[in-house]
């Protein structure tokens, strides 16, 4: 009888290519930790041998689903990108993702994001904000023992499952582009208090304005819950004020197209009479007449990261996860709808 031929492993790609497993697992996950000469080289190897991920994954690990779960309170604009980035690294090694919203205010949360993964059997989870701000949450994934990666807006003691965004020069960059064209009384529509990015952009917006000698009075900041219909009612009572702002920052895109669509209907012309500045910097904020000027969250770059981070969790460890970088730092984009302040 033929003897059966063995199924090539990740160490015989490793062996014939003379590099680390761990080398070969970027290559595989496409991160940008493997210089171009040994990606081919590595890329070859894995053609040669006809190595395939998921006959490595099926041999070792059998109850491996292929799944990976992405969890978050509210679809936004930036999602799409989100998914797209995830997607752009899961498929090149045979996962899917499953994508899970939930309600962040529930006091069901923990049990709902239980279920979800019981009920799935993903292998791991990547986790947005605000649920993953929550310890609890993040408690019940590591009892569970479900591999997770979090977007975040602070560096924890865990960064090798964290992805954290670092809104100071972005933020800085914006208020020194405001203040340039004039402008000292900015309006500031903010997530909802309790969040931490939330909190993480009004802190940067007040200590940017702090270095002109600016305050940001309580009157100037209006509470928002990063959807357009509140950006629409903030931008009223903002708007509606005698001696109303002359900019507004709004602490992301869909509440800034709320601003704008107040602005037009009581007459106030953006950017004569009034700037505007969003966050994101998703698709529309360049559609809409005018583009609009928006911190820009490299969303798709986030995304491919925290996949790769995660992939190598659930193959390699949190060792092999720490090679990955953590901080990702958003880009002030000005446009036509800021402008110098209007004199009056």
């Amino acid at each position: 009888m033929k003897p059966k031929e063995s199924i090539p492993t990740i160490s015989d790609v490793a062996d014939l290519a003379g590099v680390s497993k761990r080398t070969v697992s970027r290559v595989i996950n496409k991160s940008d930790k493997v210089n171009e000469r040994t990606r081919r080289n590595v890329q070859q190897i894995i053609q040669k041998l006809n190595y395939t991920p998921n006959s490595r994954a099926r041999g070792l690990r059998s109850r491996c689903s292929y799944l990976i779960g992405l969890i978050y309170d509210m679809p936004t604009l930036h999602m799409n990108d989100v998914q797209k980035g995830i997607v752009s690294v899961c498929t090149g090694v045979g996962y899917d993702i499953v994508v899970h919203p939930c309600e962040f205010g529930s006091v069901d949360l923990v049990r709902d994001v239980q279920a979800f993964i019981q009920r799935s059997k993903v292998d791991g989870v990547m986790v947005l904000p605000p649920v993953s701000e929550n310890r609890e949450v993040t408690d019940a994934l590591d009892r569970i023992g479900v591999p997770h990666v979090h977007f975040a807006s602070k560096l924890s003691n865990e960064p090798w499952r964290q992805v954290v965004t670092n809104y100071e020069p972005a933020v800085t960059d914006m208020t020194n582009h405001l203040v340039s064209l004039g402008h000292t009384r900015i309006g500031f529509i903010s997530g909802p208090k309790g969040n931490v990015s939330s909190q993480k952009r009004h802190q940067a917006f007040a200590d940017a304005l702090e270095t002109h000698g600016l305050e940001l009075p309580d009157t100037l900041v209006v509470e928002g819950a990063f959807t357009y219909e509140s950006g629409v009612n903030a931008a009223r009572r903002l708007l509606s004020r005698e001696d109303r702002p002359t900019a507004v920052f709004a602490a992301n895109d869909e509440m800034a197209f709320g601003v704008m669509n107040v602005a037009d209907k009581l007459g106030i012309k953006v950017p004569d009479d009034l700037s505007v500045v969003g966050f994101d910097g998703t698709d529309f904020s360049e559609f809409v007449i005018p583009s609009l000027s928006t911190i820009r969250r490299p969303s798709g770059r986030m995304a491919r990261l925290g996949a790769q981070k995660l992939l190598t969790l659930i193959n390699e460890g949190a060792d092999a996860a720490r090679a990955f970088e953590v901080m990702v730092s958003p880009q002030f984009l000005p446009r036509e709808s800021t402008g110098p302040a209007p004199r009056h």
